[in-house]
């Protein structure tokens, strides 16, 4: 069993130009975790695992990045998917690193 967690959110950001700004969140340093392992699969798609830093008992997280038209904007839906042996998120962790994401994309737009 995984613990999953997607939020959507519109940004009046055209679509050819959000992706650049999803790529510098991706790329800012952060407290206590890493983006790693970022590729992009597709025109609309960013895949990246989020590592802690200085935690070692803490698993590993993916996180999956999609955009796409909206009306007059663009809407970015973040996923993050838990490990297999994850069963829960007592300490709202996934919550937190997709509102972290958002925080910080919502700089750029």
């Amino acid at each position: 069993m995984t613990v999953k967690r997607e939020v959507a959110e519109s940004f009046e950001v055209p679509f050819n130009e959000i992706s650049g700004f999803i790529e510098k969140v991706l790329t800012e340093k952060q407290r206590f975790y890493s983006y790693t392992k970022t590729i992009r699969s597709a025109d609309d798609c960013f895949e990246t695992v989020i590592k802690p830093i200085g935690w070692p008992f803490i698993l590993s997280t993916k996180m999956n990045i999609t955009f796409n038209k909206a009306e007059n904007a663009t809407e970015v839906v973040i996923q993050t998917i838990s490990q297999k042996w994850v069963f829960n998120d007592s300490f709202n962790m996934y919550n937190g690193y997709i509102n972290k994401f958002l925080e910080s994309l919502r700089k750029y737009s």
